[in-house]
C-alpha cells in the first residue's frame, strides 16, 4: 500500500497572521499601557508638587545653583536682580500657606539664544543675548515676571517630575538603550510638549497681571514675542511640537487680555547702559 502524506491544514508553530501586524498590535498595546501609567503618575505628581515644602525644593535647587555659582556677577546681573526683587515684592501672599516665599536669584550665562529658564530653588537663568536684545526695562520685567509665574504655578517642578517619571518608566520596561524605549519616549514627547505650551500661556497671563501691579501699566508685555516673531522663520505648524506656543498666538492672547482688563499702555523705560555691556 502506497503511503500518501496528507496536506497539513494548520501548524501551531506557524501563525497565519503577519508578523508585522502582530508586532504592531503588541507595540500599540504596550504604548497604550505606558500612556495610561504616565497619565496616572502625572496626575499624582501634580497633587504632590502643590504641597511640596519649599525647604525640599531649595535642597533640590542647590544642585542647580552649584552649576552657576561660579558665574561672573555682572552689572547687568545686579540690575536684573534688583528688578526681580521688586517684582517679587508685588506677588500677592497666600494667607492660607504656611510656607515662606522662596528667594529668587538671577544667573546670567553667555549664550547667543534669547531665552530664560526657571529652575528649582528659585533659580532663574537668563541668557545674555536676551538682555542685550531687549528694548526696554518693561520688556525685561515681563520676562522675569513670566519666570516668576512658572514658580507660582510650580511648573518647574511639574516639568522636572514628569520627565523623570517618563524616563524611569521607559527604562524600567525596556532598558535605557532600547529602540522600543526610544520610540515610546518620542511618542510621549508630543504630549509633554503640549503640556508645556499650556504652562507657558498661563505664565504669560500671570506675568501680565504682575507687570500691571508693579508699574500700573503693561507696556512692553508683547515686545519680546514680537521680536521673536520677526527673527524666526518658522511656520505655525512647526510650533505644534514645540515647548512654546506660536509667538503670534501669544501676542494675540495677551492683547485680548489687556483689552478685557482695560490695562493701560504708558511710556516704556529705556534700558540703562549696564544692560548692553
Amino acid at each position: 500500500m502506497k503511503y500518501v502524506p496528507k496536506e497539513l491544514r494548520g501548524n501551531v508553530n506557524v501563525s497565519r497572521t503577519s508578523p508585522l501586524k502582530e508586532f504592531a498590535i503588541l507595540l500599540g498595546g504596550i504604548l497604550g499601557i505606558v500612556i495610561v501609567v504616565y497619565a496616572a503618575l502625572g496626575i499624582a505628581l501634580d497633587l504632590v508638587v502643590t504641597s511640596l515644602p519649599v525647604s525640599i525644593e531649595q535642597k533640590l535647587g542647590s544642585l542647580y545653583s552649584s552649576v552657576y555659582e561660579d558665574s561672573e556677577v555682572t552689572p547687568a546681573g545686579t540690575a536684573l536682580q534688583l528688578m526681580l526683587d521688586r517684582l517679587a515684592a508685588e506677588i500677592p501672599t497666600n494667607k492660607d500657606s504656611v510656607q515662606p516665599p522662596p528667594e529668587y536669584k538671577i544667573h546670567i550665562i553667555a549664550n547667543t539664544r534669547e531665552n530664560a529658564l526657571a529652575l528649582p530653588g528659585g533659580n532663574i537663568v537668563i541668557f545674555s543675548a536676551l538682555v542685550k536684545g531687549a528694548g526696554s526695562k518693561n520688556e525685561l520685567a515681563f520676562v522675569l515676571a513670566h519666570e516668576l509665574g512658572h514658580f507660582a504655578n510650580r511648573d518647574h517642578l511639574r516639568g522636572l517630575g514628569r520627565r523623570l517619571v517618563l524616563l524611569a518608566a521607559s527604562a524600567a520596561l525596556f532598558g535605557g538603550d532600547s529602540r522600543v524605549s526610544g520610540f515610546i519616549m518620542n511618542s510621549l514627547l508630543s504630549v509633554e510638549m503640549k503640556f508645556s505650551q499650556h504652562q507657558e500661556s498661563a505664565a504669560d497671563l500671570w506675568a501680565l497681571d504682575l507687570l500691571n501691579r508693579r508699574y500700573g501699566h503693561v507696556a512692553g508685555a508683547t515686545d519680546f514675542f514680537k521680536r521673536m516673531s520677526k527673527q524666526e522663520n518658522r511656520g505655525r505648524f512647526s510650533y505644534y511640537f514645540a515647548t512654546h506656543p506660536f509667538p503670534e498666538n501669544r501676542i494675540r492672547t495677551l492683547e485680548k487680555k489687556i483689552e478685557e482688563k482695560e490695562y493701560l499702555l504708558k511710556d516704556k523705560t529705556l534700558l540703562d547702559a549696564v544692560f548692553k555691556n
